[in-house]
């Protein structure tokens, strides 16, 4: 099951005196987090209304369950927070006397995402788990004690009499926006290694998982990312969540301008490093310009010593296959062709001995010790004379 969803785009149009106003509602906008499921790794902000000693924040362990006051092991794996405040505010009701619970994401879960196509390191990507930055200011705890809840996981944190001590609300608890600790399309690009001048950011396809109470399956939105690499524009450079899938379509022609530009916008790497050895003059790791081909990393070790051979191309492929090629390599070859390729991060490459180096190897090997014995003959020869 497959739905659209469209991303939507600023008006370009002028503004005039009276439509020029913000809405009161833009305050309370959380569209970006609607749809977020919660899962675990996730810790959960529950601020409870008039109980407040029960407020705390709360990790989903592996079982998908939030430990809780009075309801203990409560499954919550798959809900919005949305979802989640109505289950429990009819739980509560149990107890309490017209519950309201406020609930916010605190610590967000890691995030591992796949992306497919014409990136440079395509595959499963993760990303660290992300602390909302309101929280933290919020929460004016021991710092050494909130480190130690999120790098455990596994330990209630309460936080009701902080609350209480700064006199702030929990109504005011939101996750920070445009934050470089928030995970998007640009930080995806490049934990895949950047593009290539292949690429074709105006249809970077995006599938997302629909939460369960909203009928579950996928739903799918088609990003055009060009104006954040021409013009620097964040606009569509939209927030990514775990369980995401982006695929990268590839151009019908390269467009080798967006080599620089993408480099230029940071997301691609400036230089990609390569290892050759064999018959050069100084083999080992070299680094080289993006879009490099074999020539440049022949020019920077050296030229090939007399009598070498083939050269042997090592590089892991996209699907996860060892590619081995042979080239026949040649310095004036057009960059890019069969005898001049470019090359890719972490590309081995071997020079190899010609068939008159190794038969040159071969009688050296032969002869060595013959030559031992004659140049010592003559020397005692000599001292004998």
């Amino acid at each position: 099951m497959l739905f659209i969803f469209d991303i939507a785009k600023a008006d370009t149009s002028l503004p005039n005196n009276k439509n020029n106003q913000i809405e009161i509602e833009y305050l309370e906008s959380r569209n970006e987090l609607e749809d977020y499921i919660i899962d675990t790794g996730d810790s959960i902000f529950l601020g409870f209304f008039p109980a407040d000693e029960l407020s705390g924040v709360f990790p989903v362990n592996e079982e998908g369950e939030l430990f809780l006051p009075r309801l203990d092991e409560t499954y919550v794996r798959g809900l919005t927070t949305s979802e989640l405040k109505s289950l429990l505010e009819k739980r509560y009701s149990e107890f309490l006397i017209d519950p309201d619970i406020k609930v916010r994401i605190a610590v967000f879960k890691s995030i591992r995402v796949l992306a497919r196509g014409e990136l440079r390191n395509p595959g499963f990507l993760k990303f660290p788990a992300y602390q909302s930055g309101s929280f933290i200011s919020e929460v004016e705890s021991d710092n050494s004690e909130l480190d130690e809840f999120i790098g455990t996981n596994n330990e209630q944190l309460e936080i009701g009499q902080n609350l209480k001590s700064n006199d702030k609300s929990s109504n005011d608890l939101v996750v920070k926006r445009f934050s470089e600790n928030l995970t998007t399309i640009s930080d995806v690009i490049r934990k895949a290694g950047g593009i290539t001048s292949s690429t074709d950011l105006s249809r970077i396809e995006i599938i997302r998982d629909i939460p369960l109470g909203k009928g579950g399956g996928k739903k799918r939105a088609i990003i055009d990312f060009n104006a954040y690499v021409n013009n620097s524009d964040v606009t569509n450079d939209i927030r990514i969540f775990d369980g995401d899938s982006l695929f990268f379509p590839k151009l019908s022609k390269a467009d080798k301008s967006q080599i620089s530009k993408s480099i230029i916008s940071g997301i691609s790497p400036k230089f990609i490093s390569v290892n050759i050895f064999g018959r050069v003059e100084t083999p080992g790791v070299v680094k080289l310009p993006l879009e490099a081909v074999l020539s440049d990393a022949i020019d920077l070790t050296g030229p090939v010593k007399p009598l070498s051979g083939k050269i042997v191309l090592i590089r892991y492929e996209k699907g996860g296959t060892v590619m081995k090629k042979n080239i026949s390599y040649s310095a004036r070859a057009k960059r890019g062709s069969k005898s001049n390729p470019y090359l890719k991060e972490d590309d081995l490459i071997s020079v190899k001995n010609s068939f008159f180096g190794k038969t040159t190897g071969v009688l050296k090997e032969v002869t060595a010790p013959f030559v031992g014995i004659y140049s010592t003959r003559q020397l005692i020869k000599g001292f004998n004379d």
